[in-house]
Formats: structure tokens, sequence, C-alpha cells
């Protein structure tokens, strides 16, 4: 009797328990993808990119998520560059923001401080995205951040000169055979071959690598840099050289004044020289880099990721608002208002971006691309290895010296920065 007394009991316990957790706030009640266990704020805090046009569209956003939500976001304008250390400072006075932006090669050195904290989203959220972008925001293997611009260089080129770019790179240096004479100042192909970022595409091609991947964690102790992709492609870069199809002091304003002038048939670059182009009058076009050996070639990627604040008393809203700044509706929005590239899958499809010459071009590539590691250790790679391949270029070394050189060189670095 006293047995089935107990259980009565438990039962009604059980049932009064699941009667109040059904009359607890609901998902889609809150707004917020977490569920309902955080409290609604009166406000969240943005910390956004203080350039005027990317600072006006990104209060038009959070204007809508205020009527959406009922919360008042705060946009405050902090440089994109500024914001770690502006947060490591305001974030522990409580005076920080719940959302943070700056490029994803910061986010190492972010989450070691940890100044921001993982992401909550499932493949439901990360899935809208490229993977190359969800890859860049990602650090030992947890996703911190979702993505709202992405970019990269590609093959920008006269039309007049080059009605149509070529599919394979070894057809493009055919071209650039034909159509180079260094004493006019003319080149089929232009771009600063002895800057590493942007010949990644080559080294990354022929097998080379930075950092080696260990199931999407990074190895900073295992460098591919000179291994024998790395010298192979240095080898070919220099052959390039020596048959003075690149010239050896080529800066930015070289490639992009021998292009405006027409007399660089095409020219490897970013989105940002095509304002310029287009003041110049140049009738151009942009299409991926052709194919090497059979496989599109992988330049680097640069990517701006919302990060939600460790600071944050809110990060199940400020989460909300991140889904909300990367919507497909208002990352169209701001790639009307700012032209900067969505990471977005939808918007890669979307005839306002794929039916685009130019933007096409750089989505279609980006979509190719690899993310600048986003270790710490990656700062310590790039003077080493541009001046490995400077040294190629200018005759000074051979492709295995300068590159054994640079790499003891770069682990030297990195030992160094971990004292």
């Amino acid at each position: 009797m006293k047995r089935r007394k107990g259980l009565s009991l438990l039962m009604g316990l059980v049932l009064v328990l699941g009667l109040l957790a059904g009359c607890g706030p609901r998902e889609e009640e809150t707004g917020a993808g977490g569920g309902g266990s955080e409290e609604k704020p009166e406000k969240l805090v943005v910390w956004a990119n203080n350039d005027p046009i990317q600072l006006k569209n990104t209060r038009k956003l959070a204007k809508e998520y205020e009527e959406k939500s009922g919360i008042k976001v705060e946009v405050v304008p902090v440089d994109l560059l500024k914001q770690q250390e502006k947060l490591a400072l305001d974030g522990p006075a409580g005076k920080g923001a719940d959302l943070v932006t700056w490029p994803h090669d910061q986010l190492g050195e972010a989450v070691i401080k940890g100044l921001v904290r993982p992401l909550e989203v499932g493949e439901d959220v990360t899935g809208q995205f490229s993977e190359s972008a969800v890859q860049a925001l990602t650090y030992d293997g947890q996703v911190y951040g979702l993505p709202y611009v992405t970019e990269s260089i590609a093959l920008i080129y006269n039309k007049k000169l080059m009605p149509e770019p070529p599919e394979t790179f070894d057809e493009l240096i055919d071209f650039a055979r034909k159509n180079t004479n260094p004493s006019e100042k003319r080149y089929g192909l232009l771009y600063e071959g002895a800057n590493f970022y942007y010949s990644y595409f080559l080294i990354d091609a022929m097998g080379g690598y930075i950092f080696k991947d260990d199931g999407g964690k990074v190895n900073t102790e295992e460098l591919g840099l000179n291994n024998e992709g790395a010298k192979k492609a240095l080898r070919t870069l220099q052959e390039w050289y020596k048959e003075k199809l690149l010239p050896v002091k080529v800066t930015a304003d070289t490639v992009n004044g021998l292009f405006k002038e027409g007399k660089a048939a095409a020219v490897i670059n970013g989105p940002w020289a095509v304002k310029d182009y287009e003041q110049a009058g140049v009738d151009f076009a942009v299409a991926p880099l052709p194919s090497i050996d059979g496989k599109n070639p992988r330049t680097f990627i640069g990517v701006k990721g919302w990060y939600v604040s460790a600071y944050s008393k809110n990060p199940t809203w400020a989460t909300d608002l991140m889904k909300h700044f990367t919507s497909k509706e208002s990352l169209l929005l701001r790639f009307r208002e700012t032209g900067e590239i969505p990471p977005r899958k939808d918007l890669l499809e979307d005839p306002v971006i794929k039916d685009d010459p130019v933007v096409n071009g750089f989505a279609q590539q980006a979509s190719r691309g690899t993310p600048m590691p986003n270790v710490p250790e990656m700062g310590q790679v790039w003077e080493p290895i541009g001046n490995a391949i400077t040294f190629v270029a200018q005759g000074k070394q051979s492709p295995e010296k300068a590159l054994d050189d640079a790499v003891k060189m770069i682990r030297e670095k990195i030992q160094a920065q971990k004292q």
C-alpha cells in the first residue's frame, strides 16, 4: 500500500514538472536559437567596422532586428583591426560588445586570449555557407563565428586583348609568351609573383602547404613549404622570371598602372582593384584562375566573420542577431550596398551574383580557395617565405636553398614565440 501511494506521488510530481516545463518560453517565442533559458535583454551592442558604407548597412540590418525582436541594437563603429585590443580592455570592465568582427586570420589569437566563445549552432546553420568560409572561422575543431564576407584574388582580363580566359595555366603562360615585350612594358600576364600571398596558389597546386592539416586541426609542427611540391612551384616561377614573363621588381602600382594603360592583357588581383579599373574605362571581366595539372588552383581567401564576445551576458541572443546579420536577405542587401561578396551558397547561385561577369569570377575563385591559417604561428611565416621567393625571382638563390633556409627560420621564429 505504501509503495503504491509513493508511486502515485511520484507520478503526480512528474506530471506537475512536465506542466511547469511546458509553461516555460519556447524557442520560437524567444526568437533565440538556444532556447528560453536566457532572459531577453533590453539591448545588444555590436562593434562594426567604421567604414561609412559598411557601417550604414550594419545599422540598417540592426534596425530590422530591433523591429523583429523588440531588442534595441546599438551599433558602435570600431576599426576592424583594433577590435581585439579594445575587447581585451573593455570586456573585463563590462563595457564590451556582444558581437564583434575581424578578419579570420586573427581568430586563433582571440581564442587563445579567451576573447570569443564557440558558437552553439548546428550544420543546418553552418551548411548554408561555403565550406572554406566556415573552415576559416573554425579553430581547433570548433566553429567560432559566421562569415559575412569573403574575398580572393582571381584572373582579371582586358576583353579587347584577351577575348576569352584560357582554360589551363599552360595556355595562359603560352599566351603570355606571345604577348610579352618587356622593352615596351607589355605583358600577357602580370602579377606580384614575388609576393607569397599572390603566388601561394602555385605552391598549393603542386603539393606544397604551410602547416599540415590534421583532421581539421592545424599542425604547426609540420611545415610543407620546402617539400618537393613547393620546390617544384618555385622552379616553375623561376622559369617565368628567367623568360622575363614577369618583371622582377613589380609593385601593386605597376600592375594596376599597366593594366589601366592597356599594356597588360591580364592580371591576378583582387576585388579591391575593380573600382580603379572601372574608373579608368577598361573593358574587363573576371574569371577563376585556369586549371593546373587538371585541378582548380586554390588561392588564399580572406573571410570576415561575426563572433560572440566571451564577455557577453547574452550569448544566445547575440547568436540570434548574428544569424540575422548573415541571413540570405541580409547578405544580399549588404552585397548591393557595399559590393562585398557573401559566402552563402544560395547567394552564389543567385542571378544577382551569378550573372555579374566581375563579381561571379571572384565568387567562384573564393569558393575554391583555402583560408589563410588562423593560428598565431602564421605571423612567423610571411617574412621568411616572402624573402625566399624574392631571392629566387632575383636569381640570388636556388629554390631548394631558399625554401630550406626559409623553413629553418620559420621554425626558429615559432620556437622563440613560444618561449
